[in-house]
């Protein structure tokens, strides 16, 4: 009974948000879609510049599509529970708001490390990247590192996202934003030098570029990209945790949240 009462909330928040809930959805829209997606990338990669730049390309789609699922999932969280209006309940409820947030957060974060790891297994199979068997300790400390900067980042965009009444227009762009300046598909340091700065702020750029060193299709300190991706993180965060004690206590003030938008 314990653990129902612990995992319910979880569960129910899957259930309630998620579209696909069958095992045939499920592996059309986490294997097969993203198949599709670096199949796509790999071949225009190798069309223009050969094929000894498919593997670079993969990889950075591998991470982007990881960051595309959680920011998504996230905002769609938020986009349903305030069309149902369960969002001022929320934080109505003597639960805090944030609790609440980081327990439904757990399935677009078990959901994202899944995509992640079958985008690993995917670019092993179809495109021959090798697992770095020598750096295996330093990938399985770039996965959960990665995932706590992409969803801190998240729940900073689903928060913001709340402020547009065309949500789908405002994803779409800062996903487009994201493949540009995140170094998916090149490297970040062919951009223009502020724009460059601009994309180090990003929280997918350093992961991208430590899992390529992992890989050994770039050559970069690690750890010092790792160290800055917590960095990174920890910002998102702070601002994200500020940002929803306002919206908390604007809620508590009005007694709606953003209802005429």
């Amino acid at each position: 009974m314990f653990l129902i009462n612990k995992y319910g909330f979880t569960n129910l928040s899957y259930k309630a948000i998620y579209s696909f809930q069958t095992i045939r959805l499920f592996i059309l829209f986490r294997i097969v879609d993203p198949f599709m997606h670096y199949i796509f990338f790999a071949t225009l990669a190798s069309s223009l510049v050969g094929s000894d730049y498919l593997k670079y390309v993969v990889i950075g789609n591998i991470a982007y599509y990881t960051c595309q699922t959680i920011m998504i999932n996230y905002m769609n969280m938020f986009r349903m529970e305030r069309r149902y209006g369960t969002l001022e309940l929320n934080i109505a409820s003597p639960t805090p708001t944030l609790l609440i947030i980081f327990r439904k957060g757990i399935v677009p974060l078990l959901d994202g490390l899944f995509v992640f790891i079958v985008g690993l297994v995917i670019g092993w199979v179809l495109f021959g990247i090798t697992m770095p068997t020598g750096n295996l300790d330093t990938l399985l400390m770039l996965i959960p590192i990665t995932m706590f900067s992409v969803i801190s980042f998240s729940f900073l965009f689903a928060s913001v996202s709340l402020l547009f009444s065309n949500v789908n227009l405002f994803l779409n762009i800062s996903l487009a934003f994201f493949q540009v300046f995140c170094g998916v598909n090149f490297s970040v340091t062919l951009l223009p030098e502020p724009l460059e700065m601009l994309a180090r702020m990003l929280p997918l750029t350093h992961s991208i570029e430590a899992l390529r060193s992992i890989y050994s299709l770039e050559n970069y300190d690690v750890y010092q990209l790792l160290g800055k991706e917590i960095i990174i993180g920890v910002c998102y965060l702070t601002v994200s945790v500020l940002l929803v004690s306002v919206m908390e206590k604007l809620a508590r003030k009005n007694g709606a949240l953003l209802k005429n938008i």
